[in-house]
């Protein structure tokens, strides 16, 4: 990439000062617009496309194709009449059952389906009580390291010929559809719209011939996209109580992982 497209490229993906300043009661926080597209009611949406490709500088990844969010319950009329307006026709949902279920009883994630929209279940782990005890303490407790065994997990079981449903292979079918006609617009989400969503869309990005550099880049930014999220949730769980602890911080930051390099040398995806 020439110095040009590297400066321009820095320019995108690096937040304006006024993001690391103290959010007022009320405020509305300007996210970076691209790659961020404000949905009514949905958080963390963004498009994946717009990056260079690294052989080919003269190249970026199609806008308007692969576009990444938080689960979608508390989307509203409006929102999803933008998302019509985007021609998202495939919801790739990596939740599982269990989790859709879990969430719902608590406020959040329930089932949201609408015209023109088809879901498509895309579990990355269908077995996910035991799992997520598991993710849960690693990510709380073993900082870097146990972000590192919980990508590569989610690596592991999207492309596991024992998860039925297949969840890589059927987003990169899509993507990759031979026929008269460009292969329409997709959403992937997950719960929050980092880890899981985080791993596939870089896996992605990553296969098109992104630098890794920039994938960390970009997944860094849900950093940005999650923060009302978890303050919504957080306020659900505990109305009076403290806001975000010390643990809570770890699991739910973005940045934590790509400040330390976990992602920006070499990339986990490179492992497999």
């Amino acid at each position: 990439m020439d110095k040009n497209s590297q400066e321009a490229m820095a320019a995108q993906l690096t937040p304006p000062d006024a993001q690391s300043q103290p959010q007022k009661q009320g405020e509305i926080r300007h996210l970076p617009s691209p790659p961020f597209i404000k949905i009514d009611g949905l958080y963390n949406f963004r498009d994946c496309g717009g990056y260079p490709i690294a052989d080919r500088p003269d190249k970026i990844i199609r806008r308007g194709m692969l576009y990444r969010s938080a689960e979608p319950s508390k989307i509203t009329t409006k929102g999803i009449s933008q998302l019509q307006e985007l021609a998202v026709s495939r919801i790739f949902d990596l939740r599982s059952d269990f989790e859709i279920e879990d969430s719902t009883k608590k406020g959040w994630g329930k089932l949201r389906v609408w015209d023109q929209a088809v879901r498509v279940p895309a579990a990355i782990f269908t077995d996910d009580y035991t799992h997520r005890a598991g993710r849960d303490h690693n990510l709380r407790n073993l900082g870097i390291e146990g972000f590192v065994d919980y990508y590569r997990a989610i690596v592991d079981s999207a492309t596991s010929a024992d998860n039925p449903l297949q969840p890589l292979r059927n987003i990169l079918s899509h993507l990759a559809a031979d026929g008269p006609s460009e292969p329409e617009p997709i959403l992937i989400h997950c719960s929050l719209g980092k880890d899981r969503t985080g791993v596939i869309c870089a896996l992605i990005l990553s296969l098109c011939g992104v630098e890794d550099s920039i994938i960390a880049h970009e997944y860094a930014l849900t950093a940005l996209g999650i923060e009302d999220k978890i303050a919504s949730i957080i306020a659900d769980i505990r109305p009076n109580g403290p806001g975000l602890s010390e643990q809570e911080k770890r699991l739910f930051g973005a940045r934590y992982l790509n400040k330390y390099g976990a992602l920006g040398g070499g990339g986990i995806w490179r492992y497999y």
